[in-house]
């Protein structure tokens, strides 16, 4: 009785979310859905080989960069293309193989907002699978970013929904950045160049700061150097003389030259642990010029969530930094 009632209430959650265009196929009310770092994987059963399953999943639910432990970088559901239908269909992220002897070519697109928004659509088709798989394999780099960005997109756009506007012109009036910070964040410490925003739970924390610094040249260490500074002189720790610093493991932090709307220049993700305590966890920074030329101004949203996965907290810090504007 309960799984006939279930049932009944998906289809007509369906029915009432969707309705027909006039020229045929589904019409999807404007929003996307899909819990956070989950993804669509529309392939069928016969193509769902063991080397397959391999391949795609190594490229899919890689490591999540930039994390003290492992985590996927996306939760798969698969479906078949035939199950393929309109609730599917809302989903932000999905990847779809659909091959058939009726198609004359094998092709790869990416497809944004084709049924909803914001959303992803990754479309390999063609009447060979070896073909789809390499298609899949030479544009694993695009597939993984156009996802993950998508993933940032919908955070954002949720954040912008519950924002604090209070908070978010403190910012724009002391660095002359636009921020969207959602509402559960409050100010934890305030200096002439920086601000510390804290989110905290009985289980977790996630914080966002802000600081400006004298203008130097965007490196791995001089970004690291600052970066402790401040963190030293603003941030005390849980016990007395503890204070966080960047994790300098192998390989971390990652930096890398991007623009982010039409600000250029350089993100971080990488460690922090404490000095005289044992508190850590991720994080995610970005470093631009002001206009003038006088000063850097850094965005850098780390977590603290001790025996928990940390892979969707540090997205939402990261969907914050990554809303300068």
């Amino acid at each position: 009785m309960k799984k006939t009632l279930y049932f009944v209430l998906v289809i007509a959650l369906v029915f009432f979310s969707c309705k027909p265009k006039s020229g045929g196929g589904i019409q999807v009310e404007n929003f996307s859905t899909g819990k956070a770092g989950e993804m669509i994987l529309a392939m069928d059963s016969a193509l769902w080989t063991t080397e397959a399953q391999n391949a795609i999943i190594a490229v899919l639910q890689q490591p999540q960069k930039g994390l003290n432990q492992q985590e996927p970088m996306f939760d798969i559901i698969r479906c078949s293309n035939k199950d393929f239908a309109s609730s599917f269909m809302r989903h932000r992220n999905i990847v779809q193989f659909d091959c058939s002897s009726n198609y004359s070519s094998n092709t790869f697109e990416i497809k944004k907002d084709a049924y909803t928004s914001p959303q992803i659509h990754v479309v390999i088709k063609g009447n060979d699978q070896n073909q789809c798989y390499q298609l899949f394999m030479e544009h694993q780099d695009e597939i993984i970013k156009a996802l993950y960005d998508n993933d940032i997109a919908r955070l954002q756009n949720a954040q912008r929904k519950l924002n604090n506007p209070a908070l978010e012109e403190k910012v724009l009036k002391k660095f002359g950045i636009r921020l969207t910070i959602p509402d559960d964040y409050f100010v934890g410490r305030e200096e002439s160049d920086f601000l510390w925003l804290c989110y905290r739970t009985p289980k977790n924390d996630r914080f966002v700061m802000i600081y400006k610094t004298p203008a130097t040249e965007l490196t791995r260490d001089s970004l690291v150097a600052a970066r402790n500074r401040i963190t030293k002189a603003y941030i005390q720790g849980a016990v007395l003389g503890a204070y966080p610093i960047v994790s300098e493991i192998s390989g971390y932090p990652i930096t890398d030259s991007i623009k982010i709307h039409y600000h250029e220049g350089v993100e971080q993700r990488g460690f922090w642990e404490s000095v005289n305590d044992k508190m850590g966890g991720p994080f995610y920074s970005f470093t631009t010029m002001t206009a003038d030329g006088s000063s850097c101004i850094t965005v850098d949203g780390f977590v603290y969530a001790p025996q928990e996965n940390k892979r969707d907290y540090l997205r939402e810090v990261e969907a914050i930094v990554k809303s300068i504007n």
